[in-house]
């Protein structure tokens, strides 16, 4: 046996000792039986090369059961090639592993080898790359190699010439990547998924690996993207969710290893990395809904990211991330910590992080909710840049959650298929919970990765002052007619949950805007007559659960069939309510949601040293009585007051801003200035 090789074998011993997999499968058998028991019917499924692609964070997930009589890695049995991809990532392949762990039966690790040495045989590395070998899929399928062999090795079940065959194989799509590394991959979250599984390479596999550069070209290349990538705030470029956490994942794993070695990657140090990692953890944390569910914003699913708590709270030792986490560890991030982990995370204490709003000025995303309990209010908005091909037409959207479940959501994603009507649909405005002008409005998709046009956001302001929220979103845009356009989008809400949403649009000339609100599959909807005789809109009801929320806005909303995919390759048929009017040069609507049992009325509010109440166009006010004795009332100003006294009364309490929140509790009255 060859020394360089004999190392490779004690540190991968070494790797499953630390692991202590004897504790990881009694811990899964307890603890994760649910998961062990979808583990094992995924692994019976590869035994006789049929494939689901279902996992929590597989990037195109495809729900069918597909049987591959004759192995074939560079066809798509679908006619998605995205299914191409998913295969050739290897992901999958630790089921194998972890069901021969669990039963001791040798055919599946003898099928997991079979697996990787027929792809070495079939997949020749080319200088160009194939359907096999794109560089984002060999980053991810070279981090699950080492891995994998790391537990073949460790447990002797690979021969020498295995495992070098294997390191082989390895070194050549690594020294590929570096070949075929372009400058935009530097901005991408393919260049992370690459970068990651160099380095990580060289900490586990470094004897097998060429000593010409590309080690420390690695580690400066990772360090290249974190600063471009991820923002002082935590959140990702690229507006997608989805990316984001891939990205994350790629860091924790490569931390992972590090702390397994006390290593520092003659590169970037640990506490560089955990730093890092801690940023995009916190966005994490508070962009999941009450059910622990991310946004499916731009190009994402709906999935739960609990497991992204567990890994955060290990990594970093912070109660808080435990908090949102799950009770015990899952089988993925048992399979990354171990022994260790599991003890590490019994021993943390829960915290109820500190804030429960979180704005990332950064990306334009702001997050705000009433509690950190299951059934608490929550909203989602968003009005940022574009990002990259990922990002949606999407500015000045508005998701929410009411007593913990979902009622106004977005779209979601469904496919990245040139020829699927859907894509592009789901890229546009019309999908996203905001205003469209003539039909268009920001965003024009082109085709599955580009726009013929997007507008500018500008600044957005978000202020919190005890229970209630308040957030202005902006952008400007050229309509196809040459019109230049402004939206300007408030939103104010209470904690006890209410909800104002007022749209300000300036365009000239004569034009129609449509307002849509796409609701969650789970929501019906019933009609009720309106009753207050100043706005003659019809109210609607909207219900879940048992839980109820009122829908009312200035003018009717009428209900359009829709369709939302909580995941790629899913969609569920959905309702959402739409309401146009036409306007000229400048039009002020708003739409109001409100729970069960508190009554909406449009309130009064008087210019000082006037004896008419201000106009609707000038001030927006509602009142939401909770009881007899109290009351919330919203006061957003769309014009600003040059002519005559600037201070205003309403029920003779003055108040003087832009964004005015009055609370009434019997005969006392709190204001709350939110802009001024």
């Amino acid at each position: 046996m060859s020394s360089i090789w004999k190392k490779v074998e004690e540190r991968a011993r070494e790797y499953v000792a630390f692991l202590d997999m004897d504790f990881v499968t009694n811990y899964i058998r307890k603890n994760c039986r649910e998961e062990a028991d979808i583990l094992m019917e995924r692994a019976e499924e590869l035994l006789g090369q049929r494939f689901l692609f279902a996992d929590k964070w597989d990037m195109e997930p495809c729900g069918d059961l597909i049987f591959l009589e004759k192995m074939e890695w560079q066809k798509s049995p679908n006619g998605d090639p995205e299914w191409v991809y998913m295969l050739n990532r290897h992901d999958y392949l630790h089921k194998l592993m972890a069901a021969w762990y669990l039963t001791g039966e040798k055919a599946y690790a003898d099928k997991l080898k079979w697996y990787l040495f027929h792809w070495i045989d079939h997949n020749p590395i080319l200088p160009e790359g194939s359907e096999s070998t794109r560089t984002i899929d060999t980053g991810i399928r070279c981090m699950n190699w080492q891995y994998l062999i790391l537990h073949l090795a460790g447990n002797g079940l690979l021969e020498q010439s295995e495992g070098e065959e294997l390191l082989w194989s390895m070194r050549e799509q690594l020294v590929s990547l570096k070949k075929r590394y372009i400058g935009k991959y530097t901005l991408s979250n393919w260049g992370v998924l690459q970068v990651t599984a160099i380095c990580q390479g060289y900490l586990l596999f470094g004897e097998y690996l060429p000593r010409d550069g590309l080690k420390q070209w690695a580690w400066e290349e990772l360090k290249r993207q974190a600063e471009l990538q991820v923002m002082e705030d935590g959140s990702h470029w690229e507006q997608s969710i989805m990316y984001h956490i891939e990205v994350l994942l790629a860091y924790m794993r490569l931390l992972s290893v590090q702390r397994f070695l006390e290593n520092d990657g003659k590169g970037w140090k640990p506490a560089q990395l955990l730093e890092l990692v801690d940023r995009m953890s916190r966005y994490v944390l508070h962009c999941q809904g009450p059910d622990h569910r991310q946004p499916a914003q731009c190009d994402s699913d709906a999935t739960d990211v609990r497991d992204i708590m567990v890994k955060a709270a290990i990594l970093t030792g912070k109660g808080e991330y435990k908090f949102t986490g799950t009770p015990c560890l899952d089988v993925d991030s048992l399979w990354l910590f171990g022994k260790n982990g599991a003890q590490t995370y019994e021993n943390l204490t829960e915290e109820e992080p500190e804030s429960r709003s979180f704005h990332a000025r950064d990306t334009g995303n702001i997050y705000f909710r009433s509690s950190w309990k299951e059934d608490g209010n929550y909203t989602c908005l968003s009005c940022g840049p574009l990002g990259s091909g990922h990002g949606h037409g999407d500015m000045t959207h508005i998701s929410l959650y009411y007593g913990g479940r979902s009622f106004l959501t977005d779209s979601g994603r469904y496919s990245y298929r040139e020829d699927e009507p859907l894509r592009m649909a789901l890229k546009g405005p019309k999908a996203h919970n905001v205003c469209v002008i003539d039909g268009e409005s920001m965003a024009v998709p082109k085709g599955s990765w580009s726009y013929e046009s997007y507008g500018d956001r500008l600044k957005n302001d978000y202020r919190n002052r005890g229970p209630v929220h308040y957030a202005e979103m902006a952008y400007q845009c050229t309509l196809k007619d040459g019109f230049p356009c402004l939206v300007i989008r408030k939103v104010m809400a209470a904690d006890c949950g209410i909800w104002l949403v007022v749209n300000e649009i300036h365009c000239s000339g004569e034009h129609r805007v449509k307002e849509y609100y796409h609701l969650d599959p789970a929501v019906r909807t019933d009609l009720v007559a309106g009753t207050d005789p100043a706005a003659k809109a019809d109210r609607r009801l909207l219900s879940r659960d048992g839980l109820t929320l009122v829908a009312w806005g200035s003018e009717d909303f009428v209900e359009e069939d829709c369709v939302i995919s909580p995941k790629y390759n899913q969609l569920s048929p959905s309702i959402c309510l739409a309401k146009e009017k036409t306007f000229k040069d400048r039009a002020v609507s708003w739409s109001c949601f409100y729970g069960s049992g508190i009554r909406a009325e449009m309130a009064e509010v008087y210019q000082f040293g006037k004896e008419e109440p201000a106009k609707a166009d000038l001030v927006t006010a509602m009142t939401f009585a909770l009881s007899e004795k109290e009351s919330w009332t919203f006061l957003l100003w769309n014009r600003e007051t040059f002519r005559g006294g600037k201070m205003y009364q309403f029920k003779e309490l003055p108040v003087y801003g832009k964004s005015i929140a009055v609370h009434c509790l019997e005969e006392e009255r709190t204001w709350y200035r939110l802009r001024n």
